[in-house]
C-alpha cells in the first residue's frame, strides 16, 4: 500500500507555518502599538506648540514708544567718530611715533 505514511509531515508543516503567523501578527501588533504610541507623543506636542503660537498671536501688541523718546538712529551711525575725535583714542605711544607728513617727505627727521 502506498503513500499510507505521508500525512504526519504535511501536518507539522501546518503547525509551524501557523505558529511563524502567529508571531508575524503578534510582531505586527506590537509595531502597531509603537506606531500609536508615536504618534499620541508627537500629537501632544504638536498640540502644545499649537496652543503657545495661538497665545502668542492674541497677545495685546506692545505699549507704544514714550513721547519723550528720540527717533531711533542706526547704530553704525552713532559709533561713528570724526577724525578730529579720532585721536583721542589712539593710544599715547603710537602719538609719539607719527610724523607730519611735511617733514617725513623731504627726508628730515
Amino acid at each position: 500500500m502506498c503513500g499510507g505514511g505521508g500525512g504526519s509531515d504535511q501536518a507539522e508543516a501546518q503547525e509551524k507555518a501557523d505558529e511563524r503567523h502567529q508571531e508575524n501578527l503578534a510582531l505586527q501588533r506590537e509595531q502597531m502599538a509603537e506606531q500609536k504610541r508615536q504618534f499620541d507623543l508627537q500629537r501632544a506636542e504638536n498640540q502644545k506648540r499649537y496652543e503657545k503660537q495661538e497665545r502668542i498671536a492674541e497677545a495685546a501688541p506692545p505699549p507704544p514708544p514714550e513721547e519723550t523718546a528720540g527717533v531711533a538712529a542706526p547704530a553704525l551711525d552713532q559709533l561713528k567718530i570724526s577724525s578730529s575725535n579720532r585721536q583721542k583714542y589712539r593710544a599715547p605711544e603710537y602719538k609719539k611715533k607719527t610724523r607730519s607728513r611735511s617733514t617725513s617727505s623731504l627726508g628730515i627727521v
